[in-house]
């Protein structure tokens, strides 16, 4: 029961723009395309460099057209262009988009923040609307969080704290062996991004990310990270994604307290990855005791729902803020590069 009435979904469009996909893997499949198909959007291409992948997706969720290049996929006009592609082949992208275009770019927004302004720039240069698909922010239990501290329920906001300890297969992704950095600019990207959204940029950081050995060929795998607030907001991060030893001991979980009031809540997005369990959201006020709050739906796929409604309303001028712009999410980028750089900022004994 929502007994405390907080928001958990993103309002749909009333007008739409048909999507175009470019690539066709496994993020469309999984969670991009049952988001859209719950909300009827009209899904009227895709491009993929491996034409298999794309006709094998267009078989199975019905899309009426596989583009053979590029060039011709985005040839098309009043549509979205639905952007899935490795970090570093998304600003070749982009500048090839046509001027006064739309697009929805898959996080993280290039390979590095110098990247990110540039994908910035090109998208200034030529008009193009653009987001990232920055989606945890739209998930039911961030929307509950956003919710109840906007409404003061907590009170100030003393203390972040991200806790996880769970098995992530690593091996499903295994274009990440190319890079020199994985773990803060492609997984816990999305956890700075929500917490800066939320809370503005921080002061200052710290990061430490290391490996695992059962993972040799990736660069780095766990990351403990301190952002620094005002004096009174402590934020502290401890991700470990390699835990070994079954379901039973595993977690996932963000405390949120206040002086009024705190939130606990369980990603179970995260749990038994990719089968995922689900998420859970509990709160306590100054006047209730701890309370669950029924979620409708989970971080995967249904906050795919809202990345892209938010573009579709911008656009018919429903809503007034694009959540994930470029201009805003560019940010994230300038965080993200800030925390790798701390890595060897130690005070050394």
């Amino acid at each position: 029961m929502n007994i405390f009435n907080l928001k958990q979904k993103w309002s749909a469009p009333t007008k739409t723009l048909p999507i175009i996909f470019i690539g066709a893997g496994g993020i469309i499949r999984n969670a991009h395309l049952p988001a859209y198909n719950k909300l009827g959007f009209n899904i009227s291409g895709v491009y993929d460099i491996n034409k298999e992948s794309a006709d094998k997706l267009a078989e199975d969720f019905s899309i009426e057209k596989v583009f053979n290049n590029l060039d011709e996929a985005i040839s098309k006009e009043n549509v979205i262009f639905d952007i899935a592609v490795p970090a570093d082949k998304l600003l070749e992208i982009v500048k090839k988009l046509p001027n006064n275009s739309y697009a929805l770019l898959q996080k993280p927004m290039g390979s590095n923040y110098d990247e990110a302004k540039m994908i910035l720039n090109t998208c200034k240069d030529k008009n193009i609307v653009a987001a990232l698909n920055f989606q945890l922010r739209f998930s039911p239990m961030m929307l509950c969080l956003k919710d109840a501290i906007n409404k003061k329920m907590l009170g100030e906001v003393t203390d972040i704290d991200f806790h996880y300890s769970y098995y992530l297969p690593w091996h499903l992704w295994p274009f990440l062996e190319q890079l020199e950095r994985v773990e803060i600019p492609y997984n816990s990207i999305h956890y700075f991004d929500l917490i800066r959204s939320i809370f503005g940029m921080p002061e200052a950081v710290f990061a430490y990310s290391n490996g695992h050995p059962k993972y040799p060929n990736l660069s780095d795998t766990k990351t403990t990270a301190i952002l620094k607030y005002h004096n009174n907001l402590r934020c502290a991060l401890s991700l470990n994604h390699c835990y070994q030893f079954g379901s039973e001991k595993q977690s996932a979980n963000v405390k949120i307290e206040g002086t009024e009031g705190a939130v606990y809540i369980t990603l179970g997005s995260m749990l038994n990855y990719p089968n995922f369990e689900k998420d859970k959201f509990e709160i306590k006020t100054k006047d209730q005791d701890w309370k669950k709050i029924e979620l409708d739906g989970n971080w995967f796929p249904d906050a795919f729902e809202g990345t892209m409604s938010n573009l579709q309303r911008y656009i018919h001028k429903e809503d007034d803020v694009l959540e994930t712009s470029v201009e805003d999410t560019v940010n994230t980028m300038k965080l993200i590069d800030a925390l790798m750089k701390s890595q060897n900022n130690f005070y050394k004994l």
